[in-house]
């Protein structure tokens, strides 16, 4: 079996003078990019790291963020992504919980990133930008002999959401990443001609997942730091994208978008569409202004890519999230754990060789979702007859903030920290259009405005984890066995 090492230079070695990442105006041929990688290797061996060492990467969507997770894997380091948009204490929360031992990150990031990692033991390295430490292109020096990699070695660590309050640790295999690569990019047909836009964070499982399939396949990435309507449209036109992976509240805010003259989006053949249920009215919207449907795809932190829908009657199939990716299977199953027929709503429950073994140091939390074989999602859903997949629901609740899965317990956690708040409850409310938002419903002892609620809350959430909308009562309602009963409060 391959490591991500293996299939890397392989696609150097196939598509050497072909685009690899193109990075507002700096483009790099997979040559090229195989050259970044291995100085930054170079870079990163000078700085200790070795096998089985963790490098945590602080970086927007970026060619840096490419030479970071590669250079890492050549090395038989573990990657550990952090969204760019995290705060302190959030940062110094994977820092801790990984053993990173340097931090990669961006000169706009450089304080942030040394106060998180104050007194953790890692250190800090900025890779790009002003005054970096390591510039992209740079020659290599004593560049090390590639690791002895065992495909099962560790390669990466991403984090889930979950009823812990605190984000769970999802180890996945150099052995599981390559088959999610294969399997996602044979099924999807990832090749050579294809252009990718980036605009979801690489730092999320889904983005991740896309884009080691382009390598895999010798697709030109194209990396955008942040969602701007314009600024993707212009990047769907003018790089002439042929695949677009994007979250449901991109895909809306696209359709709804004005511009002087229409745009040319006649080479975009697979816009998929992940994070949060695709509405009907969105997915009809932006067929009927770009002539292209979106389709659904599902899969999870703990998994990777589960299915796509490429549905040939995508028209009347626009509610499922497609059959199973190549060697994926998913059931579903009944209270009881019983298999259910086709048509039966039940648990979803996948069996894939992308999945991780379970959350690290919590043989609890892993004991409850994994079972036989299979990681139970949580999700309540069924299979038709041709093996389709339709989500119905959830048993888990979380809160789906623009296409990222927000734990209300975790920030609960951060409510209770402020001085005179007593009680929290979070919970995902929807606005007139259908887009979900954190709320927060408080109980206090002393006067607390919402601002002061906002204001504690920056620097110790990312900025979609703050509630949008504050609440004060006298009291929470709840059960006789005491729990907050959260469906009294949307």
């Amino acid at each position: 079996m391959q490591t991500m090492n293996d299939i890397f230079l392989e696609s150097v070695d196939r598509f050497g003078g072909r685009p690899a990442i193109i990075d507002g105006e700096r483009t790099l041929t997979y040559a090229e990019l195989g050259g970044s990688v291995k100085s930054l290797a170079a870079f990163l061996a000078s700085r200790g790291v070795g096998k089985g060492d963790k490098v945590a990467i602080l970086l927007p969507n970026s060619i840096e963020f490419a030479a970071a997770f590669y250079a890492s894997s050549s090395l038989g380091a573990v990657s550990v992504p952090i969204n760019n948009l995290c705060k302190e204490d959030e940062i110094r929360f994977y820092v801790t919980d990984s053993g990173t031992r340097v931090l990669l990150t961006d000169a706009a990031l450089r304080k942030t990133a040394e106060k998180a990692v104050s007194g953790s033991g890692a250190g800090v390295a900025v890779i790009r930008g002003r005054g970096a430490d390591w510039v992209s292109g740079a020659a290599e020096t004593g560049s090390p002999a590639p690791a002895d990699i065992e495909p099962d070695a560790d390669a990466i660590y991403l984090y889930s959401t979950g009823s812990t309050g605190k984000p769970k640790r999802v180890a996945r295999t150099h052995r599981n990443l390559a088959a999610l690569a294969q399997n996602h990019s044979d099924t999807a047909g990832f090749g050579d001609k294809d252009r990718v836009l980036f605009v979801v964070p690489l730092s999320h499982t889904y983005a991740f997942g896309n884009f080691i399939s382009s390598v895999r396949g010798g697709a030109a990435s194209i990396m955008l730091e942040q969602f701007n309507r314009n600024g993707a449209l212009d990047a769907l036109e003018s790089e002439a994208v042929t695949i677009f992976p994007a979250v449901p509240v991109m895909l809306d805010a696209l359709a709804g978008t004005f511009t002087p003259e229409e745009k040319d989006l006649s080479r975009l053949r697979l816009v998929i569409s992940a994070g949060a249920p695709l509405r009907q009215e969105t997915f009809k919207k932006f067929h009927e202004r770009f002539a292209i449907y979106p389709r659904q795809l599902y899969g999870s932190t703990e998994t990777g890519v589960i299915s796509i829908n490429l549905a040939g009657d995508i028209e009347n199939r626009a509610a499922s999230v497609g059959r199973p990716v190549n060697q994926v299977t998913v059931k579903v199953f009944g209270d009881g754990g019983e298999e259910l027929e086709p048509g039966a709503e039940g648990e979803l429950a996948v069996r894939s060789p992308s999945m991780t073994r379970g959350y690290d140091g919590l043989p609890e939390e892993t004991g409850k979702v994994f079972r036989n074989g299979y990681y139970f999602t949580g999700d309540l859903g069924k299979i038709d007859a041709e093996g389709y997949i339709y989500i119905t629901g959830r048993r888990k609740f979380f809160i789906n903030a623009g296409g990222y899965k927000v734990d209300p317990a975790e920030v609960e956690n951060v409510l209770l920290n402020m001085p005179g708040i007593t009680e929290a409850a979070v919970l995902g409310v929807e606005d007139k259009s259908g887009k979900e938002h954190v709320k927060a419903v408080l109980v206090s002892n002393k006067p607390v405005t919402a601002g002061e609620v906002a204001a504690h809350c920056r620097g110790r959430l990312a900025d979609y984890k703050i509630p949008l909308s504050i609440e004060f009562r006298d009291a929470l309602p709840r059960s006789p066995a005491g729990k907050v009963l959260k469906e009294r409060l949307k």
